[in-house]
């Protein structure tokens, strides 16, 4: 006997979608915000409680960790209601587009993001209102789309599935952390349909998938997730890392799955290269070789330096800046268009410079951005895999003493290279 015979007065979600409106459901979101009086609590998301909140962190970071983001990809937050995932996104250097049906939604999150400015200097959000239809967006506009707890709300989704299909660039994921299949049933989802007129769909991933498809996508992952750990004995957890147990951790994770599904939409194959946001592919062969390893205070040293781009990775640009790179503050104006010419604009994270690190004659730090330099002087193109770059420089010498230059690469914003295995060090003597 089925769940519905037994309990007359249950919702049944399919029902409700073909009762209610898309337009009615999108008032109804609006109402729902813009009643609360409780902004304080929205606004502590996902902090406000103490229960929900570890379940909200693993999903958003297993999230965050399947769709492979980069510092200034273009992120559509579907159903970003307040924005708290909004604001972690922009943390991390995104363009986010926060997408929501309700306009006191956003507004919350836009005051949000007031009272908790994102720390350094990320890209500023865009805050987008969604009719339930369509997207207010270009076609193939955005890298990425995440969507936190919103999809199963929706009551059209083949319809926003083809929106994602149609906004999402080439390469592009949209990953989604939802319920189970049985949702809709759950006393909870019974409760809000009942008090606030409100869709909690059950999350079929083959209707799903069925559906992107059709929209352009060509592959589906999921991970398998377990929010809530396993507390085991010493003895038990080094048999478990031994492969001596583990069936009972699996069969929690089976039974925890049951009632969540984190999924991927991939749209096909990037056609762009891999660039120098990614720390992974980034590798170098760096050569340094000083005019003397003596030189008069108040002198700069003369480096010859030879890099050869030994990953797969594009070097994206750095500007050319007309003060030296070791002036304090210099660093301020990275991504700026500087000498680069009309057409070319450096990156705000990401572009590949030379750098020296000084040290003492014990190795201890002095300065960590002590020089830096342009790999391109005057037109600022990106390096390719394979391209070898040979510069001279004039490096400015501190007062006399022993010193170490620890010659290196830097992705801007992102990470300190692995030359070969390690960074040249020149032992210099100012006199």
């Amino acid at each position: 006997m089925s769940s519905e015979a037994i309990n007359p007065d249950l919702i049944d979600v399919r029902k409700l979608m073909q009762e209610v409106s898309v337009e009615e459901l999108c008032r109804t979101a609006e109402e729902f915000f813009a009643q609360r009086a409780d902004w304080d609590s929205l606004q502590a998301k996902p902090f406000a409680d103490i229960d929900e909140m570890p379940e909200l962190l693993i999903c958003f970071a297993q999230v965050v960790r399947g769709l492979n983001l980069l510092p200034d990809m273009t992120i559509l937050d579907f159903g970003a209601g307040t924005c708290w995932t909004s604001r972690f996104l922009s943390q991390l250097g995104l363009k986010v587009i926060a997408l929501d049906v309700s306009t006191s939604a956003l507004k919350i999150g836009k005051k949000l993001y007031r009272r908790h400015p994102v720390f350094g200097r990320q890209p500023q959000p865009q805050f987008l209102q969604f009719n339930g239809y369509t997207f207010d967006l270009p076609d193939q506009s955005v890298d990425r789309i995440s969507c936190w707890e919103a999809f199963h709300h929706v009551p059209n989704p083949a319809q926003v599935i083809k929106e994602m299909g149609r906004v999402l660039k080439q390469g592009g994921i949209a990953g989604f952390s939802e319920p189970g299949p049985q949702h809709s049933k759950t006393a909870q989802a019974q409760c809000e349909m009942r008090t606030y007129r409100t869709f909690e769909n059950d999350i079929d991933v083959r209707e799903i998938w069925n559906e992107a498809q059709k929209a352009g996508f060509t592959d589906i992952k999921l991970p398998l997730v377990n929010t809530k750990p396993s507390f085991l004995p010493l003895c038990e957890f080094e048999k478990f890392l031994s492969g001596e147990s583990g069936d009972a951790y699996a069969a929690d994770t089976r039974n925890q799955m049951q009632e969540r599904r984190l999924f991927f939409l991939i749209k096909g194959e990037s056609m762009d290269a891999p660039d120098s946001r990614e720390r992974a592919a980034l590798k170098a062969d760096l050569q340094v070789t000083p005019s003397s390893n003596h030189v008069v205070a108040g002198k700069p040293i003369h480096l010859t330096i030879t890099v050869q781009n030994t990953g797969d990775a594009v070097w994206l640009p750095t500007p050319e800046i007309p003060q030296p790179w070791w002036k304090k503050g210099v660093l301020a104006r990275f991504g700026k268009q500087t000498n680069m010419g009309p057409d070319v604009v450096a990156p705000r994270v990401g572009g590949v410079r030379f750098a020296i690190q000084l040290l003492d004659e014990n190795s201890n730090l002095l300065d960590i951005d002590y020089f830096r330099f342009h790999l391109t002087p005057g037109d600022g193109r990106p390096i390719q895999p394979g391209e070898t770059i040979e510069l001279q420089v004039k490096v400015p010498m501190p007062p006399a003493g022993m010193y170490l230059l620890e010659c290196n690469l830097v992705s801007e914003g992102v990470c300190w290279f692995d030359c070969g295995g390690a960074p040249v060090r020149l032992p210099i003597k100012v006199i």
